[in-house]
């Protein structure tokens, strides 16, 4: 019997990951682009380069859940189920 090892990153399952990030790159669109984006997600006005530190994040994908949590608490996804988030089903 073979057995198999854990990977480092997980990488069979990307459509979850590309669906998220998917999702919340309209959710950015919608309010205008990164500097709007940051504004609603922080509430303050972005220092420096941190629109784009933000924004980079959002285009790689893998949120964590303290960023998920974050990202429901301020863009109002109260009524998203996880199947809209990770499958981009409703």
């Amino acid at each position: 019997m073979e057995v198999m090892t854990l990977p480092k990153k997980p990488t069979e399952n990307k459509i979850y990951a590309e669906s998220a990030r998917a999702f919340i790159q309209a959710k950015r669109d919608d309010l205008g682009g990164a500097k709007p984006f940051f504004k609603v997600v922080y509430g303050r006005e972005p220092i420096g380069n941190e629109s784009q530190t933000l924004n980079n994040q959002v285009n790689r994908g893998n949120y964590s859940a303290e960023f998920v949590g974050l990202l429901v608490d301020t863009l109002g996804l109260d009524n998203i189920t996880l199947a809209e988030f990770y499958k981009g089903t409703k």
